[in-house]
């Protein structure tokens, strides 16, 4: 019998909740779909990583002890690359990191043949500012940054980036990666999904605009969204804002009703919802979902939110465009009290919404984020 391929993460963060999402999603779906026998590795951040007993069985997670670092490196990566690199076929690393280069290229010497991928995952808002600051400002960091970003891009055989402004931005820059670059949208585990709950047909769907985050973080600019919902006649619709609040942001809450007394009924504040479930229960009796964040670069909300058919109206985040096709799913609003409104106004109008474009965008997301498509492109490109 042929042996099976390895395909190993290495993410040392990963706690319980990255087994959904694309820490653990992508091994684990190379696995499920692609024939691979993935591994995770890690250190132990939890007690417990129930998800890998339904979620994700059939992953492996390997727990290597933490050595502490020399500079920018991980001395337990490096002990693990250095006795494992010669069984892995694909060595799969996160983000734009210094430390990188140095796991990279250890890979590389140790077993020449195998296959390098580096998801960026990269907000490419932010990158255009922090490319610009060093490139504009810092001659000296500019020069060992280009040598550093050489050697890493020359050890990697793949890199990806989760929308195509993003793609198109970075080949721009670099238009070395041509062949080496793809697009790789965070996804939604469809096959367990379709086992656990069935997606509601639209004339059963609710009047109910949601959110997901971290509430009152600087990044989610949840005061955004309350600012336009003063300006919006609600009318027969809620509005459900689910996650763990900060506890600075409580205050600011508190004024949102001693101003609006009479939206206490139609603005809930769910707190964190953490099984799944029950948070796709959500999804799947809202109509539309917002996103107001400052910045972003694939939220996992976003997919979750288009798998269950919901509108989506969002900031104009790096992956706007690509989750709404281009608006064609969606409206892209700008992050502005008065334009938020207008778009969240504008879509709870009567007739706006209709089981015919409820249909369209079911169709647009299993077409496109779900991770069984997207992990045979991945698959495509490594064998290529």
């Amino acid at each position: 019998m042929k042996q099976k391929k390895t395909f190993t993460t290495i993410f040392t963060d990963a706690e319980n909740f990255h087994l959904v999402k694309d820490v653990g999603q992508l091994p684990y779906f190379m696995f499920k779909t692609e024939g691979f026998h993935s591994n995770l590795v890690s250190y132990k951040n939890t007690e417990s990583y129930s998800f890998l007993n339904k979620e994700v069985k059939g992953l492996e997670l390997t727990l290597i002890p933490k050595k502490g670092r020399i500079f920018y490196f991980e001395i337990g990566i490096l002990s693990y690359l250095l006795s494992h690199s010669k069984t892995i076929d694909v060595l799969n690393l996160f983000h734009f990191k210094k430390g990188n280069f140095l796991y990279l290229l250890i890979y590389k010497l140790l077993n020449p043949k195998g296959k390098s991928y580096i998801k960026l995952d990269m907000d490419i808002l932010f990158f255009k500012k922090y490319n610009s600051f060093f490139f504009s400002n810092y001659k000296i960091k500019n020069y060992f940054l280009q040598i550093l970003t050489s050697w890493i891009f020359k050890f990697t055989d793949i890199l990806s980036v989760e929308s195509e402004d993003a793609k198109q931005y970075l080949l721009q820059v670099y238009p070395e990666l041509k062949d080496k670059l793809i697009c790789i949208p965070n996804g939604i585990d469809d096959i367990s999904i379709q086992q656990e709950i069935l997606v509601k047909p639209y004339q059963e769907k609710e009047n109910i605009i949601l959110t997901v985050g971290r509430i009152g973080t600087d990044q989610k600019n949840t005061e955004l969204l309350l600012d336009a919902l003063k300006l919006i006649d609600l009318k027969d619709w809620k509005v459900y804002i689910i996650g763990p609040i900060e506890e600075e942001f409580k205050s600011h809450i508190n004024t949102f009703f001693q101003e609006l007394p009479q939206l206490k009924d139609k603005v809930i504040f769910t707190g964190n919802i953490s099984d799944r479930l029950e948070l796709f229960d959500w999804y799947n009796k809202a109509k539309i979902f917002c996103l107001s964040s400052r910045h972003e670069g694939f939220p996992i909300a976003f997919p979750e939110a288009l798998y269950f058919g919901n509108h989506i109206i969002t900031s104009p985040v790096s992956s706007a465009k690509h989750i709404t096709e281009n608006g064609q799913y969606g409206i892209i609003a700008e992050p502005t009290a008065q334009d938020f409104a207008m778009a969240i106004q504008k879509s709870i109008a009567p007739n706006y919404l209709s089981e015919e474009k409820f249909r369209a965008i079911r169709d647009f997301s299993m077409n496109n984020f779900v991770w069984t498509k997207i992990v045979k492109k991945l698959a495509e490109k490594l064998n290529s």
